[in-house]
């Protein structure tokens, strides 16, 4: 299974989607991951959990890039303030976006 869902597009998604194309399309964007602590300390869950769920977003994201045909994408994921983390939550981070990473490209 494919970390960005391929597909149709549901209903509401196809209609938003053909709302943005209307307008003229970025060549490139980019994203700053942020606010997966705060989501995971809001809905009780563990950090690892959130940062987790900050890249299946990531990955939701990456669906809508590649539907709307948008060929470049900068992904903002980790800052040299990270490291000021405790060294459990750095290693965790690093282990999941290496795993998504290394997923992401072995499927182009």
């Amino acid at each position: 299974m494919s970390w960005i869902k391929e597909g149709e597009l549901n209903i509401i998604e196809r209609i938003s989607a053909n709302v943005l194309k209307a307008g003229p399309m970025p060549k490139h964007v980019a994203f700053i991951m942020d606010g997966n602590r705060r989501f995971a300390h809001i809905n009780n869950m563990e950090r690892q959990d959130g940062h987790t769920q900050g890249f299946n977003k990531l990955a939701e994201t990456l669906r809508w890039c590649k539907h709307l045909n948008i060929p470049e994408v900068t992904v903002y994921a980790f800052s040299i303030e990270n490291f000021k983390r405790t060294q459990e939550e750095v290693d965790g981070l690093m282990d999941l976006a290496r795993q998504k990473f290394e997923r992401l490209l072995e499927e182009r």
